[in-house]
């Protein structure tokens, strides 16, 4: 039988797909007493079955206990380790994970990784606000504060944050996420992903996915085509867009907020 090395003296048969678990269950028996975290841990939260290139554990600090020195294993040492069973797991609570982030992330990084585990798990974004500010001494709280007051749910994907983050943080007004739109019978006609329904001005982020489902594509012009008819504005950002020139994605929809009279910028 042939293997593949998952992490140090850990294999698994060379038919086995390593995904995230994979790897946290290679990387918790190399280090006895560990649990999963960070952004290995947010992988498993977010059901992100990616490998990662660095697999992250988390044990008590202990002066008699050398750590294990792999190649593509860090292992963090606190003074008090937080752990849940999940799926017969111990990681890392939601709430730690994002805070265990913060040293690590930028704004617009550690905000997307909030949405996501709002998203995936019973955490809410209130009780990320409360842990946050009673949180001290610990790397990164500062930008850990600010990202939780903008960490928000129903957002569907970290592109998406994103975009949400390029449109509040450049001083625009905050949109609505996933705001459903019903026509005048109370009939559902759309839910765009960003809207600021006061002014009937939709904004929603085209990944791939639209490109590879033509069923998506479809719906997705169905959708809009709906929208327009009830004299909706529909503005389509792209991935390209929000990477490359992230400036004009800003200005756009600045231009159209103005053009649709929003009351924060209509002149």
């Amino acid at each position: 039988m042939q293997y593949r090395r998952v992490l140090g003296s850990v294999y698994v048969g060379a038919h086995v797909a390593v995904t995230s678990r994979v790897q946290a269950e290679a990387a918790l028996l190399l280090t006895p007493g560990a649990v999963v975290s960070h952004q290995t841990a947010l992988s498993l939260w977010t059901a992100n079955e990616r490998a990662g290139d660095v697999v992250h554990v988390t044990v008590e600090r202990d002066p008699r206990v050398s750590l294990p020195r792999v190649s593509g294993l860090r292992v963090h040492e606190v003074q008090h380790l937080e752990r849940v069973l999940r799926d017969g797991l111990l990681m890392t609570p939601p709430g730690r994970t994002f805070l265990d982030l913060a040293p690590y992330c930028d704004l617009v990084d550690l905000v997307s990784a909030g949405d996501s585990l709002v998203r995936r798990t019973d955490l809410r974004p209130e009780h990320l606000v409360e842990l946050a500010a009673a949180t001290i001494g610990v790397r990164g709280i500062r930008l850990a504060r600010e990202a939780a007051a903008l960490v928000r749910l129903g957002v569907d994907s970290p592109m998406e944050s994103r975009l949400r983050l390029i449109i509040v943080l450049n001083g625009l007004p905050e949109p609505r996420i996933g705001h459903v739109v019903t026509d005048s019978a109370g009939g559902w006609l759309a839910q765009p992903d960003l809207s600021y329904p006061e002014v009937k001005f939709g904004i929603e982020y085209d990944g791939q996915h639209h490109l590879r489902d033509a069923r998506q594509w479809r719906q997705d012009i169905r959708r809009r085509e709906n929208l327009e008819r009830a004299g909706w504005l529909v503005r389509v950002i792209t991935a390209y867009d929000l990477l490359q020139t992230p400036g004009t994605v800003v200005a756009r929809i600045s231009e159209d907020l103005r053009t649709r009279r929003h009351p924060r910028l209509a002149a």
